[in-house]
């Protein structure tokens, strides 16, 4: 009965039928992306995705951007709390989420704007959509740890190294993934290492100072 009370203090709910709607929209539309996914386990054929036939209609997901915003949201939500619980299925995951569709929009505008500077748009987002399957894969494997563990919790520690697991496990994607810029970019080292300072390792350290304050 006390658990069917605090159901009127969260949106645990809401935010399990949104989580819910999006995955099986994206089995409508893209069921090999859901099926990517899904199957976190299975390693990203660098080589074979970076072959295929350029779309960019077919590489950007809007399903699993807001999958994903709504997961970082909730991760971002159990860091600044210290703890995690159903009540952390707040209206503050909106606010984080948001933030972070934002960002990355921008981010992404800007990274292929300073790319079409030196015409290598093809072969930048096709490393940027291998780097997204692989986030996409964490971002499912944490979603069912947060909507399958929110009734029972955990407490501080556990909590904080849940988060920084999230956190250190998305830079490891960006960090694994430099070689392929100075393999498939086809620029000066000078530039490839500007970029990488400005727009992979800046961006994580002030969102991680963010979250740290």
């Amino acid at each position: 009965m006390y658990e069917l009370r605090e159901l009127s203090d969260h949106y645990y709910g809401l935010y399990l039928v949104l989580a819910l709607t999006l995955l099986c929209a994206l089995k409508l539309v893209n069921p090999w992306r859901l099926n990517s996914m899904m199957c976190f386990w299975i390693e990203i054929g660098k080589t074979e995705e970076l072959n295929r036939p350029f779309n960019l209609s077919k590489r950007v997901s809007i399903l699993t951007f807001v999958l994903r915003s709504l997961i970082f949201g909730l991760v971002v939500r159990v860091f600044q709390n210290k703890s995690f619980h159903i009540s952390s299925f707040d209206q503050e995951v909106l606010y984080y989420g948001g933030g972070f569709m934002i960002f990355w929009v921008l981010k992404t505008f800007i990274e292929g704007s300073f790319m079409s500077f030196f015409k290598r748009q093809k072969a930048f987002f096709n490393i940027i959509h291998i780097r997204t399957l692989k986030k996409e894969k964490l971002t499912f494997f944490y979603g069912c740890l947060l909507f399958g563990l929110a009734f029972g919790g955990f407490g501080e520690i556990p909590s904080i190294v849940f988060a920084l697991g999230y956190a250190l496990t998305v830079m490891a994607i960006h960090l694994n993934l430099i070689k392929l810029y100075f393999k498939h970019l086809n620029v000066m080292p000078i530039y490839i290492i500007l970029y990488i300072c400005t727009f992979e390792i800046a961006p994580l350290w002030i969102v991680l100072h963010i979250l740290k304050f």
